[in-house]
C-alpha cells in the first residue's frame, strides 16, 4: 500500500486538483452565485489513487477563499471575472462559497451567458497538503485529505468529470506542497509559494503583468486546453465520450486518444453483431444539477394558453434548454424540446401509489436513462441495436456480398472484385402519444408528480415502439417493422397457434441456409403459445423428448421470450441486434388545453422521432399458419 508521502508526492506533481461544482442558486439582482464546491460523501479518482476529502475542524484551509480569493474563467489566473465573496463548511459536511462578478466587460459577457444557461459549469482548484491513508481500492489507495486547501472557483467549458472528479493539472505546479507523512502535522517547507494579493477592490476585474513564471503556467493552460478539447470533439463525433474522459483525465496525448478510438471503432465493425448496443446521446451540455432539477410539470404549466408571467419565468430554464436544443438538433419544436440530457439522465420509473397524484413526497428526482428506460418497458428495445440523438437522414453502408477468391496460375494476377454494398435508410418518423394530467396534478411542483408524468409518457410510448417494430406497416407515416421488410425467411404452419418442434427447427435452419445464423439468435411469441409449448411433446408419442418449451426457458436450445404484443400465432426467430432502432434527439412536448377543458384538465401531447431498419434480413425468420 502506498504511504502518505508518496501519495502527496504524487499529488505535488499533478499541482493543482480540480473538483466538479454544482450551482445552489443563481442571483441575478445581486451578480451572485451560491455554490457547493466540495462534499466528505464522495471518493473520487486522483493520479494517486482514491481521494475523500476531509470536512472536518481543522481539515480544511478556507483563509484564501475568505479573503478575496479569485472567480476565474477556465482556471486561467489572467481571466479573473469576479470575487468570492464567502465559503464555509457546513455541519452537513459540504463546502458552500457564494461568488460574485465583477462589472468589466468580459464578466458583464460571461454573467449574461451563465444567465441564459449558455455557460453552466463551475469547478474547485484546490491543494492537498496532507493525508491519511485509510484503505484500498481497485485503482489505488484510498486516502482521506486531512489537510486541504481550495485556492480559486472558475466558470469553466468542460468542467472534471463528476464521475472521475479530478481534472487534468496545470504544467506549472507550485512548489509548497509538503510531502507529509502519516499522522504528523503539516509543515511547510523552506521554500514557500508567493500567493497572489487579493482584490483592493470587490468587483476589481483588472489584471496583474505577468511574470514569466505566469507566462510559463499559461502556456501550459493554452496548451492543456487544445488538448482537452482535442480529445473531446473526437470522442462526441466517434460516440466514445466515456473513453474520451478517461484519456483526458489520465493525462495522453490526442494521438494516443485516436490509436485507441481506431482500436475500438475496428473491433466494434468486426465484431459479430449478436449483442444489442446503444449509441451515445451527448445532449447540449447540462449539468447534473441542472438535469436533476428540470421541470416537465413546470413546462407544461408555461405552455398553457393562459400561463401566468409567473409561470412562464418559473420555466425560464425549461425554455431556454428548449432553444438550445433546437439548434441542436436542427428542427423547430412545435411547443417545447426537452433535450436529450434530460431524456437520457432524469427520468425515473418510480410511480407513486394509491392512484394518479397519491403520496406526493418531496425528494430529489433519482437519475435514469430515458432510453434505458423505455429499453425495460418494451419487449423489443431490450435486443435490439439503438440509436440515439440522431440529427436529420441517417444512411449506414451495408455490405450485401463478399470479394471473390481465385485460383490462379503463377505469375497471374487475380481478377478484381469489390464486394456489393447498399445502404440502409432512417427517416424521421414521428411518434406521438399523449396522457391527462388533472388540474390539481398540474398544480403539484414536487418530483413524484414529474414520474407519473413521465411514467405515463413512457408506458405509452413503450407499446408503440414494441407493436411498430414488428407489425409497422411502412405506409400512413409508420415506419417498417420486422414483418413487413422484404426478404425475411417464412416458414408456414401447419395449424395456427401450435408450431410443431420441427416447424420451429426449420425457422432456424431458413436462417441458417442464408449463413446468418448466431449464438444470440432467439425465438419469440405470445403467451398464448408459450403455454402450448409447455404442454407439448417434441416428438408426440415419446414423452420421453420432453416438451418444446425447455428447462431455461429456451426452444431448441435458444433463448424463447414472450410478448403480447405478438398476435396470436406469429413466432418470430433471429438475431434481434441486426434491428436498428433510432431515435433523433429531443422530445418535442406540446399542450392541448381544450379537449378536457370542462374538468380542467390538460391533455400532453409528445412526439419522438423514430425509424426502424435491419441490418440484415436475412437474420430473420416469421412463421405462422398459412
Amino acid at each position: 500500500m502506498n504511504t502518505a508521502t508518496e501519495v502527496v508526492r504524487d499529488l505535488r506533481k499533478g499541482g493543482t486538483q480540480y473538483r466538479h461544482a454544482d450551482v445552489l442558486s443563481i442571483d441575478a439582482p445581486t451578480r451572485t452565485l451560491e455554490l457547493a464546491f466540495s462534499s466528505e460523501a464522495a471518493e473520487v479518482k486522483t493520479w494517486s489513487g482514491v481521494e475523500i476529502l476531509g470536512h472536518r475542524p481543522g481539515e480544511v484551509r478556507l483563509h484564501r477563499l475568505d479573503n478575496g480569493a479569485a472567480l476565474l474563467l477556465d482556471h486561467n489566473p489572467r481571466e479573473q471575472i469576479g470575487v468570492v465573496e464567502s465559503a464555509s463548511i457546513d455541519s452537513d459536511h459540504r463546502g458552500r462559497a457564494i461568488v460574485r462578478f465583477g462589472r468589466s466587460p468580459r464578466a458583464e459577457e460571461i454573467l449574461r451567458d451563465v444567465l441564459d444557461g449558455i455557460r453552466k459549469h463551475v469547478s474547485v482548484g484546490y491543494l492537498v497538503h496532507q493525508v491519511e491513508v485509510i484503505g484500498q481500492r481497485d485503482t489505488g489507495p484510498l486516502y482521506r485529505a486531512t489537510d486541504w486547501e481550495p485556492i480559486e472557483i472558475s466558470i469553466v467549458s468542460i468542467p472534471a468529470d463528476p464521475s472521475v472528479g479530478i481534472g487534468r493539472a496545470l504544467e506549472n505546479p507550485p512548489q509548497d506542497t509538503p510531502a507529509a507523512a502519516p499522522h504528523t502535522p503539516c509543515t511547510p517547507e523552506d521554500q514557500t509559494m508567493t500567493e497572489p494579493s487579493p482584490p483592493t477592490h470587490a468587483d476589481t476585474t483588472s489584471t496583474p503583468q505577468p511574470t514569466s513564471n505566469d507566462t510559463g503556467t499559461l502556456n501550459g493552460v493554452d496548451a492543456e486546453r487544445t488538448r482537452v478539447r482535442h480529445i473531446a470533439d473526437l470522442g462526441k463525433t466517434y460516440g466514445h465520450l466515456e473513453l474520451a474522459h478517461d484519456y483526458i483525465t489520465q493525462g495522453h496525448s490526442p494521438e494516443a486518444f485516436q490509436r485507441a478510438l481506431l482500436t475500438k471503432l475496428t473491433d466494434k465493425a468486426s465484431m459479430p453483431q449478436s449483442e444489442p448496443q446503444t449509441d451515445t446521446d451527448t445532449g447540449i451540455g447540462l449539468s447534473t444539477q441542472e438535469i436533476r432539477h428540470y421541470s416537465i410539470v413546470r413546462a407544461v404549466r408555461a405552455l398553457l394558453p393562459n400561463a401566468s408571467q409567473t409561470d412562464r419565468t418559473a420555466a425560464a430554464f425549461e425554455i431556454a434548454c428548449s432553444a438550445a436544443a433546437e439548434k441542436t438538433y436542427g428542427k423547430q419544436a412545435r411547443g417545447l424540446l426537452i433535450p436529450s440530457d434530460v431524456l437520457n439522465r432524469a427520468f425515473s420509473t418510480t410511480t407513486p401509489t394509491d392512484g394518479p397524484g397519491g403520496n406526493i413526497i418531496a425528494t430529489e428526482l433519482h437519475a435514469s436513462s430515458f432510453i434505458e428506460i423505455l429499453r425495460n418497458k418494451t419487449w423489443v428495445m431490450q435486443r435490439a441495436t439503438v440509436m440515439g440523438g440522431l440529427v436529420g437522414n441517417v444512411d449506414i453502408p451495408r455490405q450485401k456480398g463478399t470479394t471473390q477468391a481465385y485460383w490462379v496460375g503463377e505469375g497471374d494476377s487475380p481478377e478484381k472484385s469489390k464486394p456489393a454494398l447498399d445502404q440502409i435508410h432512417f427517416t424521421p418518423k414521428s411518434l406521438a402519444a399523449y396522457t391527462d394530467i388533472t388540474r390539481r396534478l398540474l398544480l403539484q411542483s414536487t418530483p413524484d408528480a414529474e414520474q407519473i408524468v413521465r411514467s405515463d409518457l413512457l408506458n405509452v410510448m413503450a407499446l408503440e415502439v414494441d407493436r411498430a417494430a414488428i407489425y409497422g406497416s411502412g405506409s400512413d407515416m409508420q415506419p417498417t417493422g420486422v414483418k413487413h421488410h422484404s426478404g425475411i425467411n417464412a416458414v408456414s404452419f401447419a395449424q395456427k397457434g401450435q408450431p410443431t418442434f420441427a416447424e420451429l427447427v426449420q425457422m432456424e435452419t431458413q436462417i441458417a441456409l442464408n449463413n446468418a445464423d448466431v449464438n444470440a439468435m432467439s425465438y419469440a411469441f405470445n403467451a398464448g403459445i408459450r403455454g402450448y409449448a409447455k404442454t407439448a411433446l417434441k416428438f408426440p408419442q415419446t414423452a420421453a423428448s420432453g416438451t418444446i418449451w425447455e428447462s431455461g426457458n429456451t426452444v431448441n436450445g435458444y433463448p424463447a421470450s414472450v410478448s403480447n404484443q405478438i398476435k396470436a400465432g406469429d413466432v418470430f426467430f433471429g438475431n434481434w441486434a441486426d434491428l436498428i432502432i433510432a431515435m433523433w434527439g429531443g422530445l418535442d412536448i406540446t399542450v392541448d388545453p381544450y379537449s378536457l377543458s370542462t374538468s380542467g384538465g390538460t391533455r400532453i401531447v409528445v412526439f419522438q422521432d423514430v425509424d426502424f431498419n435491419i441490418r440484415r434480413t436475412e437474420s430473420f425468420c416469421y412463421g405462422a399458419a398459412a
